[in-house]
């Protein structure tokens, strides 16, 4: 074999080895392209392009988020807030139900864009998330069956009693601030069977749930001790560096807060307006 034709075949090899890095190169870069588009993309454009806000919510929590006895569709308060909101900000609400102490998780993973669950903004979960504006004005309670064997008529009154509270809600955080002990439970209704059983004293709940509770249940064996002043009770979390997608909804709540679609909401619910101050 002629040394002319060795050179030909050694350059045909490289250029072929040349091409394959050239197309893998390539293809490198458009992928690296679209993450870096999904990346740098705001969180309202990928909501946008989406089409959708996922809202995480219960779905066990009435009146916010429950389902129909009837046509186990899933509605609430909190569910017809969400979808108002969605539609001002032009795109469709979509629903995914969980344990309330997975919902905040849910949106940490980013499985979800936000939590529609009387998700009040605390301290500490400010430090972690953006909020919007609140769409919901309630007041806390505490509860007890109905003879109050503890004689409990203020909060304070619940230091070094039993207190039925979810994992990482608020009135957890409450109860265990006042000096409760925690029996940690999953919903409200667990709270209840825990008072009714003697498991605990208390339940640290929102006014509007308990309220809804009793006219659902009127005689189920507990009642309001004690509650505190109307104050902001629930508004949307997002993760961190959501100020585009944040000031949308915020838009939307003024003007649905304006045109009296929240109050509308709210009435159908509670029969009054706890969509405002």
């Amino acid at each position: 074999m002629s040394t002319n034709h060795v050179i030909r075949k050694a350059v045909a090899l490289l250029s072929g080895v040349a091409v394959l890095f050239s197309l893998a190169a390539c293809g490198s870069s458009s992928a690296g392209s679209a993450d870096s588009g999904s990346t740098s993309a705001s969180a309202l454009e990928q909501v946008k392009q989406a089409g959708k806000i996922v809202f995480a919510t219960e779905g066990t929590y009435a009146p916010f988020s429950y389902h129909d006895s009837e046509t186990n569709e899933l509605t609430g308060y909190d569910v017809e807030v969400a979808k108002a909101i969605a539609k001002e900000v032009g795109v469709k609400a979509e629903f995914a139900e969980g344990s309330f102490d997975s919902l905040l998780a849910g949106v940490d993973a980013k499985k979800y864009d936000t939590v529609a669950d009387q998700i009040s903004a605390t301290d500490e979960r400010k430090a972690k998330y953006d909020f919007t504006e609140p769409y919901t004005y309630s007041y806390g309670v505490v509860v007890t069956t109905k003879d109050n064997p503890k004689g409990v008529k203020s909060f304070d009154d619940v230091k070094g009693l039993k207190a039925a509270e979810t994992g990482t809600s608020n009135w957890n955080k409450t109860a265990q601030e006042k000096g409760a002990t925690i029996v940690q439970v999953n919903d409200f209704g667990q709270a209840v069977d825990a008072l009714t059983t003697g498991r605990a004293d208390v339940t640290l709940n929102d006014g509007l749930a308990v309220l809804d509770y009793l006219k659902q249940k009127p005689d189920a064996n507990i009642k309001i001790a004690a509650k505190t002043e109307k104050t902001p009770a629930a508004q949307l979390p997002f993760r961190k560096g959501s100020d585009d997608l944040v000031k949308a909804v915020d838009d939307a709540i003024a003007k649905l807060q304006k045109d009296g679609t929240l109050t509308k909401i709210s009435e159908k619910y509670f029969g009054e307006d706890f969509s405002q101050e």
